[in-house]
């Protein structure tokens, strides 16, 4: 896989995430949100092009 620059854009359902998980300081949480959403959105960003 080559790696590159992404954006990723974030639903509202996401951004709430990302704050709580912020707020938490939940690691456990942390990780799930970075393994269900960015990774993926990642994944996806890449596959792309």
């Amino acid at each position: 896989m080559n790696l590159k620059p992404v954006q990723l854009q974030l639903e509202t359902e996401d951004v709430r995430r990302v704050l709580q998980v912020a707020l938490d300081d939940d690691a456990q949480q942390a990780l799930a949100l970075i393994k269900n959403v960015f990774a993926k959105k990642v994944e996806k960003a890449l596959q792309r092009h």
